[in-house]
C-alpha cells in the first residue's frame, strides 16, 4: 500500500518499479528485455521491502546489464531457452543485485558472459561461489600476489607451478605485503589472518616445508584463482583505486 502522504511503498510496487525501469532503460534491445522479463523479481528481492533500494537496485540491474551487453556472445532467443544458460542466469543476477561494488557486478556479468567455456553447469556453479565468498579487499590481496608471482616466476613456469612460486617467494613477498597494508591502510599483524582466510576459497594456498610460513602466512595463488582471473577477465584498471571503491 501507499500511505496518504506518499512516503511509503509496498514491496510489490517496488519491485515492479525495479523490473519497468529496468525493462525501459534497454527498450531498444528486445533480447536483453525478454531476458529481464523472466527474472522472478518477487522471490529475489524478498528482503527489499522498503523505497530506500528502489534505485540501488535499478542501478546494480543496469550495471550488470550493460557489462552483459559488451560480451563475446550474443543474447539470442534460443539461448534465453537454454535451460544450463537460464539456471546460470538467475544465480549469477541474484549475486550480482545483493553486491555494492560496479566492479565485482561486471565480474559477475562476465563470468556469466564466458560460461560457455566452463565444461558443465556444476563447474560454473563452483566459480559462481568462489567469486560471491570473496570480498572485494581479497579480491584485491589475490590479483595483487598473482601479478607478482607473474613478474617473477613467469618465464620459469613448469610442470610443479607451486614449487618454484616457493623457491621464488622470497623474490616478492615482503614488497607484496608491503603493498598490501599501505593500499589497504591495515597493520602487518592483520596480514597472517586475512592471507590465511584466502585458503576456504581454493584460490590460495599457503605453501609447506617452509619453516617462516607457519608465521606469516606466505603461499601461492592457485589455478583455481587463474581460471577466475580468466573467466572475469580480471585486470588491474578493474582494481585500480581500492580506497575509493565505486559503490553502489
Amino acid at each position: 500500500m501507499v500511505s496518504e502522504n506518499g512516503l511509503s511503498f509496498s514491496a510489490k510496487f517496488i519491485k515492479n518499479n525495479v523490473k519497468e525501469s529496468v525493462i525501459k532503460h534497454y527498450e531498444k534491445q528486445s533480447v536483453v528485455r525478454s531476458l529481464i522479463q523472466l527474472i522472478p523479481f518477487g522471490a529475489m528481492l524478498d528482503t527489499y521491502v522498503t523505497s530506500t533500494f528502489n534505485n540501488i537496485l535499478i542501478e546494480r540491474s543496469r550495471t550488470f546489464f550493460d557489462e552483459l551487453g559488451t560480451g563475446k556472445f550474443i543474447l539470442t532467443p534460443e539461448l534465453i531457452e537454454n535451460e544450463d544458460f537460464l539456471h546460470a542466469f538467475f544465480s549469477t543476477y541474484k549475486n550480482a543485485i545483493y553486491t555494492r561494488q560496479r566492479a565485482k557486478i561486471r565480474f559477475f556479468a562476465r563470468l556469466l558472459i564466458n560460461s560457455f567455456e566452463i565444461s558443465s553447469i556444476n563447474e560454473f556453479e563452483d566459480y559462481l561461489k568462489i567469486l560471491d565468498e570473496l570480498t572485494y579487499r581479497e579480491i584485491y590481496i589475490l590479483y595483487t600476489l598473482y601479478e607478482f608471482e607473474h613478474e617473477i616466476c613467469s618465464s620459469i613456469f613448469g610442470n610443479d607451478r607451486s614449487y618454484i612460486k616457493l623457491i621464488n617467494s622470497h623474490k616478492y613477498w615482503n614488497n607484496f605485503t608491503n603493498k598490501i597494508t599501505s593500499d589497504l591502510n591495515i597493520t602487518s599483524v592483520e596480514m597472517p589472518g586475512l592471507i590465511h582466510r584466502l585458503s576456504r576459497t581454493g584460490c590460495y594456498l599457503e605453501f609447506t616445508g617452509l619453516a617462516y610460513s607457519d608465521k606469516d602466512g606466505s603461499g601461492y595463488t592457485t589455478e583455481v584463482f587463474d581460471k577466475l582471473v580468466k573467466l572475469i577477465e580480471m585486470k588491474r584498471e578493474d582494481l585500480s583505486d581500492i580506497e575509493n571503491i565505486n559503490i553502489i
